[in-house]
């Protein structure tokens, strides 16, 4: 694997220096009220980032949360609402992805041509290719074991969506880059890095941090493996958007891995019909 070179995170005078050409920002625009206040946005990112994902793990597997709470002593608490379990995840994710990405387009401070950058992908597109496939084989590999020498995964599992659903396999192979990588990739790197650079820094900080909370979107999932799986997955999108300032860059990385995830049979960890079978 290639030593990654080291990513210098923009200072936020540099991550805002286009305002002053921006038509659209004025000097009235830095009074951003409360909602822009430190302690708002550190109230913000703790709901969105820390606290949302195991809250839509409990609602959307009540049984899972419930026994949890029985362990703790809590059973007369119950997150069991009734309604299908559906509800708490792609419909909540595809929510906070429109609400993000409207808020990015209306904010004269932050540059919209970051959600595109088709030219920074083009650019970036040798380094991307090159590292996947390097790390490819890894994956395929650490399928294989886990379906052949784990009980985690069941052999069945292993390249099972090409090998016996070519049908869903293409269908998830066309759907999954717009439905799932690219808003992520809005929702936890482009908002991410723009919304909290005032209260987590520049340096490190707000690099780790975003790692660790796209680690932490996967909690619905109820398995550790989908968390250890996506931590070397954050690195490498996190670093890809830090290098291309490009959404589109990253989500196109994003997408190929995921891609390549669930056909290798990796996908079964991360899909909600497996929660909880680790």
């Amino acid at each position: 694997m290639p030593t990654i070179p080291s990513i210098r995170i923009p200072p936020e005078t540099e991550y805002r220096s286009h305002m002053t050409t921006n038509p659209a920002y004025s000097p009235t625009s830095r009074k951003r009220g409360m909602f822009h206040s430190k302690s708002w946005l550190w109230i913000e990112w703790a709901g969105l980032y820390v606290l949302t994902p195991p809250l839509i793990a409990a609602l959307s597997q009540p049984r899972l949360a419930d026994e949890l709470l029985d362990r703790i002593g809590l059973d007369s608490l119950s997150f069991e609402t009734g309604l299908p379990s559906g509800l708490f995840i792609f419909p909540v994710l595809l929510v906070t992805f429109l609400t993000m990405l409207i808020y990015l387009r209306l904010d004269p401070t932050f540059d919209n041509a970051r959600l595109w950058k088709l030219a920074d992908l083009r650019s970036a597109l040798p380094r991307i290719l090159i590292t996947f496939v390097i790390t490819a084989p890894i994956i395929l590999f650490a399928s294989w074991y886990l379906a052949h020498h784990t009980p985690y995964l069941p052999e069945s599992g292993f390249l099972r969506l090409p090998r016996e659903l070519p049908i869903l396999m293409l269908m998830i192979s066309m759907l999954y880059p717009w439905v799932s990588a690219y808003p992520q990739e809005v929702t936890h790197r482009a908002f991410f890095f723009h919304r909290y650079a005032p209260i987590l820094g520049s340096g490190r900080t707000i690099l780790i941090l975003n790692i660790l909370c796209f680690v932490w979107l996967h909690a619905p999932m109820w398995n550790p493996i989908a968390l250890i799986m996506t931590l070397p997955a954050g690195i490498i999108f996190a670093l890809t958007y830090l290098r291309t300032k490009s959404t589109l860059a990253a989500g196109f990385e994003h997408a190929i891995y995921g891609i390549w995830a669930f056909a290798s049979g990796l996908g079964y960890f991360v899909f909600t019909g497996s929660a909880g079978s680790v």
